[in-house]
């Protein structure tokens, strides 16, 4: 019983020694400027598990530690109605969830850049 103790112990020293290297790395290795993350994640059909890969996909953002905007795209590649249904809801709960089709993904992706465009064009 003793053993069992002093092995969750060095599990869990070398387990926060690991991600305090992590951080460190993390905080040495960040870019001066942080730029949009996007995170696309494509529908078609009837997708039972939709609002687990949604869920998943904003938990994932909200693990990252970093400071830049996050945005979760959700291309319909034809879902049908429940999934849809689904992405909506999900829509009304996490603001930085958007719906998109497949044309409208490089608009979506690179809208930013675009305005970016635009406003040089009108100087």
């Amino acid at each position: 019983m003793d053993l069992l103790g002093k092995g969750f112990l060095v599990f869990f020293l070398i387990m926060g020694l690991v991600e305090t290297c992590r951080l460190l790395l993390l905080w040495l290795l960040r870019p001066e400027k942080m730029e949009e993350a996007a995170l696309v994640v494509p529908l078609t059909g009837h997708v039972e598990d939709a609002e687990y890969l949604l869920r998943s996909a904003a938990q994932s953002f909200q693990w990252d530690r970093t400071r830049c905007p996050k945005r979760l795209l959700c291309v319909d590649g034809g879902m049908d109605q429940e999934t849809r249904e689904i992405c909506l809801h999900l829509q009304r709960e996490l603001p930085f969830l958007e719906i998109c089709t497949p044309e409208e993904l490089k608009e979506k992706l690179f809208l930013k850049e675009n305005e970016e465009k635009a406003e040089e064009n009108l100087k």
